[in-house]
């Protein structure tokens, strides 16, 4: 049999190995291996959402022995180190895999952009453990304040809490701790004024995805729940307890979460492939390397372009998912002797968390705000649980 190699079992990754199983109907050419690092597919999306206490974190893990049951899928538990893409093998931490076709999905790491301290003293957002140590880290800045002998000061610096980045995933973080710092706040009797939550961005706006009236609207409902906004803020350095901002200036905090960016893992360069901006490999119609007719890129690690107007494909999970489902529909194709279709991009909306209760959620027309926002987000989590779940299946390991 042909064998199909799947780096990545996030939202791109899991969809190729699902999907074309559903297609095959268990009957598939390939034979189909799926490698990941972790044991569980991670809600990317929720991460954000255990970071402020709003969910457990045994939410936003599914363990792919659930997810693979019935599929003829074997699942590796190893890290990728190498591809080899002329020799057509991939070196990981547990020895060498090779392939007839293979999909890169390996997701995203974090960029630092090179500002110096960042990395060392801020919190990144990206993998649970991230969301884990922010959120500990949060309860530690209330328990030390509330034991301390030292008096508690109005926006105390010590409960200065800064998310750099004001993308989705830090304005939901920022909107989220809000309900968090209440609850933290009430439990020590410390009062309002003594927290604060600041967003910062380098942006004419956050959510710059966002229309100028939705941006606004998100805006005004943050600044409203007490969240403190600036743009236009460009950070120079970081260190221990401060963030320093051009233009000397400079705001304490002993907690700092940097959301303001990502790129693709260093393996892809490192291997070879032709890379554009964050380090992602520049994909065809079809998905697929232009070096390597046999390699797909999919999710953070492809820079897609959508040719009916040149614009760049957004890197979120929606949009993996689709394309993970499309390179499997591809494959299919060429087995059933059928010409495989292009790729076609397409959003299904998006939403933003102003709290633990309220959203903004949009779809073509619809616009949803407040808790009939949030009932739609939560429908869409529960929506993307119950499909990756759906069908029965059969997990091999190695």
């Amino acid at each position: 049999m042909k064998k199909l190699l799947i780096l990545g079992a996030g939202y791109g990754g899991l969809a190729v190995a699902q999907r074309l199983d559903a297609l095959a109907r268990g009957k598939s050419q390939w034979e189909v291996t799926l490698l990941d690092q972790r044991d569980y597919h991670l809600i990317q999306v929720r991460v954000h959402e255990v970071a402020a206490n709003s969910i457990p974190a045994e939410k936003v893990k599914v363990p792919f022995s659930e997810l693979l049951e019935g599929n003829k899928v074997t699942l590796v538990q190893a890290q990728a180190e190498r591809i080899e893409p002329q020799a057509k093998r991939v070196h990981t931490s547990t020895g060498i895999l090779d392939y007839d076709q293979l999909v890169i999905a390996l997701g995203s790491v974090t960029d630092y952009h090179n500002i110096p301290g960042l990395e060392e003293f801020a919190f990144g957002m990206k993998t649970l453990e991230d969301a884990i140590d922010y959120r500990l880290a949060v309860i530690e800045a209330f328990d030390t304040v509330s034991n301390s002998d030292e008096p508690v000061l109005d926006s105390d610096p010590r409960l200065t809490f800064i998310i750099v980045g004001g993308g989705l995933t830090g304005t939901e973080l920022a909107a989220e701790m809000v309900d968090f710092c209440k609850e933290l706040a009430k439990h020590y009797r410390i009062e309002r004024k003594a927290y604060r939550i600041v967003l910062l961005d380098s942006g004419e706006h956050i959510l710059s995805q966002l229309s100028p009236t939705d941006g606004e609207y998100v805006r005004q409902e943050l600044r409203y729940s007490g969240v403190r906004i600036f743009t236009k803020t460009f950070i120079e350095r970081v260190e221990a307890n401060a963030v320093y901002i051009k233009g000397n200036k400079m705001i304490h905090s002993n907690v700092i979460c940097w959301t303001g960016g990502i790129k693709a893992p260093p393996i892809l360069e490192e291997s070879g492939f032709d890379v554009g901006p964050s380090g992602r490999i520049p994909v065809d119609a079809y998905l697929r390397s232009p070096q390597y007719q046999n390699v797909f890129a999919i999710g953070d690690n492809a820079l897609i372009k959508d040719r009916r107007n040149g614009s760049i494909i957004p890197q979120t999970g929606q949009y993996a998912e689709r394309q993970g489902e499309c390179v499997a529909e591809q494959l299919w194709e060429d087995d059933c002797g059928i010409k495989p279709h292009r790729y076609v991009p397409f959003s299904m909306g998006m939403a933003v968390s102003l709290g633990r209760d309220e959203a903004l959620a949009l779809s073509g027309p619809i616009r949803l705000t407040g808790i009939p926002g949030r009932l739609a987000k939560n429908a869409s989590y529960d929506n993307y649980e119950w499909t990756i779940r759906r069908r029965p299946r059969l997990l091999t390991t190695r």
